[in-house]
């Protein structure tokens, strides 16, 4: 029999503690601060830069001519009429910002894609010098992505920014 048997590791005496140190430190201290930092990691960029992409188009057709903006569309604004993001009203067109009434069932790839597509061929003129769309989704990304801690708030900040403020609330 060893004269080592029966006794904890040097190392595991000295790691222990300071594994239960740095655990107890890392552990948010009220349930609100947990779900808060639940729902900030949980909010995908994709939900952030699609919310951006939505509201600019709506704008777009606000500011401008929606006919225009759909001819510069291409071919992928079939998507954005079969999944319902883009439908005809009055004269023209109107953005559906209500989400969950989408056809989802062309997948949201597609959808982004679609919305991705619609920027890169159009501008936002209302805040300034013109600048492509997709720049315009890019800067708030870049500033913003990750950042905010709830939907409603990101809601609020891409209203903002698209209405020329700064997104910061």
């Amino acid at each position: 029999m060893s004269h080592r048997e029966g006794r904890v590791p040097a190392f595991l005496v000295v790691a222990l503690p300071l594994v239960l140190l740095l655990t107890g430190c890392s552990t948010p201290d009220t349930e609100a601060e947990a779900e808060a930092e639940e729902t900030a990691s949980h909010i995908p960029v994709f939900w952030v830069e699609r919310e951006v992409r939505v509201r600019t188009l709506d704008r777009m057709f606000t500011e401008g001519d929606s006919h225009e903006v759909i001819a510069n569309t291409g071919p992928t604004r079939e998507v954005l009429f079969d999944a319902g993001v883009v439908h005809e009203e009055g004269d023209g067109y109107a953005v559906e910002l209500d989400k969950d009434t989408w056809d989802t069932s062309l997948n949201l790839n597609r959808i982004d894609g679609a919305l991705g597509g619609t920027m890169r061929q159009n501008e936002v003129t209302w805040c300034g010098e013109a600048v492509e769309a997709e720049e315009f989704v890019e800067d708030y990304m870049d500033e913003f992505a990750g950042t905010l801690d709830s939907h409603e708030a990101y809601e609020e900040s891409v209203v903002d920014y698209v209405d020329c403020g700064t997104g910061r609330l």
